[in-house]
């Protein structure tokens, strides 16, 4: 995919979307167009161009500086420790699984399975590792706790206090304001239980002709509509009124699951024979990139136009070829869960974690959180002996920094 396409999929579809009265929400008129500078100072026709201070420093870059001394301030181990994100019972950890992550360097953790307990017990489950984990990040950066609280039939918190959402389909057919509203409370809810990740929104497109026999997504209403337009319609207003809470969103599942008919939790050899690297699938993902808002989490899948020898997450042409280079994402990218999934179970854990940042890959998450030890421990034991892998250690180490120092600000 090359740069002119890359623009037709993210801002000419924005443009479609801004445009089309009857597919897209309405109420856009006061927000920026995601992609495009707010600035009160970029140049309008006819204006004078202002004049640049000579002092004045590039944020990102001063981000980009700062995380690279942070992480350069670790040992090998500790940066791969701080990669991985370990899931624990949303329940409650154990003292002795907090232990272990701590003793790990991990600070990164995945509330996982359904719970009953009220707003007040995970507030206090989640305080209790955050106070934990908190030595295992500098400089008092966030320790992050994710969840994936989509609606429907993917809410994890389900106990008094946290939102009754229906399915991204349902959610899909609202007007804009009340979408927002209902993310709106949502994004405070997690965030007043100190849960600032949130494995959501669903940005994957289930074609009409498909849906509820595309079993990961389509059976359980989790695609907000079967068309490109109005999935990235959606999905940006659900980052927005996230990320306002304090919450980080999480796009998935690249490059789209929308089109296989097996659950890669459940299954192994699942394949996609249709997205190739000029796909309307990717057009809801482009969007999303072009917002700037989100980070991104890749399929399980396995894409025979894009890579039939590789699946998703380990697969460098679509890690690192088409996401980062061809759609020119910069932050950071989440695995599907890589312990209990089928579709890579022929594949040694530790190797999971390996293979998925040798792809290019950032955070592999791991819902197990003992197998997500192994991952850590692989990760250093590997580096140590290949200088690449530890060159990719250390970048994956400076992104979730940069992250974390983006996030504080």
């Amino acid at each position: 995919m090359n740069t002119a396409l890359r623009r037709t999929l993210g801002l000419g579809l924005l443009g479609t979307l801004l445009l089309s009265g009857c597919t897209a929400p309405t109420g856009t008129a006061d927000r920026p167009e995601p992609g495009k500078s707010s600035n009160p100072n970029t140049q309008t026709p006819g204006s004078a161009a202002p004049t640049p201070s000579p002092t004045a420093a590039d944020p990102q870059e001063e981000l980009r500086e700062k995380a690279e001394a942070l992480a350069d301030e670790m040992s090998l181990a500790e940066q791969a420790g701080s990669l991985v994100m370990a899931g624990v019972s949303a329940d409650g950890a154990s003292a002795a699984q907090i232990e272990a992550l701590k003793q790990q360097g991990v600070s990164n953790v995945f509330l996982r399975g359904r719970s009953q307990l009220s707003h007040a017990q995970i507030s206090s489950h989640v305080a209790e590792l955050h106070d934990s984990l908190a030595e295992n990040v500098p400089e008092d950066l966030p320790v992050w706790v994710a969840t994936d609280q989509e609606g429907g039939f993917v809410r994890v918190l389900q106990g008094q206090g946290f939102s009754e959402l229906p399915t991204a389909l349902e959610q899909g057919a609202w007007d804009e304001k009340k979408l927002g509203a209902e993310i709106s409370e949502l994004g405070g809810e997690l965030a007043d239980a100190g849960i600032n990740v949130n494995l959501a929104p669903v940005a994957d497109v289930v074609p009409a002709s498909l849906g509820t026999g595309n079993a990961p997504i389509g059976k359980f209403g989790r695609q907000y509509a079967s068309n490109e337009e109005d999935v990235a319609a959606s999905i940006l207003i659900v980052n927005e009124e996230l990320a306002e809470a304090g919450v980080q969103p999480v796009v998935k599942h690249f490059p789209g699951l929308g089109r296989v008919s097996l659950n890669t939790d459940t299954h192994a050899q699942v394949a996609d024979t249709k997205v190739g690297d000029d796909s309307t699938d990717l057009e809801p993902f482009a969007a999303a990139i072009d917002q700037d808002l989100a980070w991104v989490m890749i399929s399980n899948a396995r894409y025979t136009q894009l890579d039939k020898d590789n699946d998703a997450p380990f697969s460098k042409k679509i890690v690192t070829g088409l996401l980062r280079e061809d759609l020119g994402y910069e932050r950071l990218v989440i695995s599907d869960d890589l312990c209990d999934a089928k579709q890579v179970s022929a594949v040694p854990v530790g190797q999971r974690a390996v293979k998925f940042v040798r792809a290019g890959g950032t955070m592999p998450l791991c819902v197990d959180e003992s197998k997500a030890l192994t991952m850590a421990e692989t990760l250093a034991t590997q580096a140590r002996e290949d200088e690449e892998l530890a060159g990719q250690v250390r970048e994956a180490a400076i992104l979730i920094l940069a992250e974390k120092l983006r996030l504080q600000r």
